[in-house]
């Protein structure tokens, strides 16, 4: 073999190396699960539309969501009208597809999703009434999955709803990057609405009254 022949041939298998190397480092950080930012942001936007499909849930069917997505995923949206045409309407689901957490798909743990629904008659006129609150189940190692205030700017909030807007947004800043605290907040506020039946009515009264029992305000020492 000639000396060109030769290094054209070393010259080729370093470019190899270095393209399958190339390859390799781009490949990193999907196959090792690395890049925390997509994750975060892909695991937002499932809440997101978890949170979708449960509120329309319950306004299609006037029901309360139970939190069990298998429900969402496997119920057909309610359709008032045909498409264009005269034909059939299409069909489509609540939730298309299964959505975990990117940081947990080994697991398959289910989001905890909580809601209630009501239908209130008020001076002879029924209102829907109903709120949805989702929580990542890896809150505690990340606590920036978590819903910002700002997507619900445009998403016509009920009464319920703002309450857990706001109650929701309290938590988070008050816990920051503290991701086990953040869940247990997170916990400890989904009991009450669901335990207490008065919950609704001392938010009425207080808006703040079920944030303060979750986080009681600190006590001003007099000295």
């Amino acid at each position: 073999m000639s000396l060109n022949e030769r290094g054209f041939s070393v010259y080729t298998i370093i470019s190899i190396i270095l393209f399958l190397l190339l390859v390799f480092i781009l490949a990193l950080p999907s196959f090792f699960n690395l890049d925390k930012t997509q994750n975060e942001e892909d695991c937002i936007n499932n809440m997101k539309l978890i949170w979708v499909a449960s509120q329309d849930y319950m306004k299609d069917n006037l029901t309360s969501f139970n939190g069990d997505l298998n429900l969402l995923q496997n119920t057909y949206k309610k359709v008032e009208a045909a498409t264009e045409g005269g034909r059939a309407p299409s069909r489509s689901r609540y939730l298309s597809k299964s959505l975990q957490c990117p940081e947990n798909r080994a697991s398959k743990e289910d989001y905890t999703v909580f809601s209630i629904f009501l239908l209130e008659d008020i001076q002879g006129t029924q209102k829907l009434n109903y709120g949805t609150i989702v929580a990542c189940p890896n809150t505690a190692r990340y606590p920036r999955h978590f819903i910002p205030k700002s997507f619900y700017e445009n998403m016509e909030p009920t009464e319920i709803q703002n309450y857990f807007i706001e109650d929701l947004d309290a938590i988070d800043a008050a816990t920051g990057l503290d991701g086990q605290r953040k869940l247990n907040l997170l916990m400890k506020y989904i009991e009450i609405w669901k335990n207490d039946n008065t919950a609704l009515a001392r938010v009425r009264a207080d808006n703040a009254a079920i944030r303060n029992q979750v986080m009681p305000p600190e006590t001003e020492v007099i000295e």
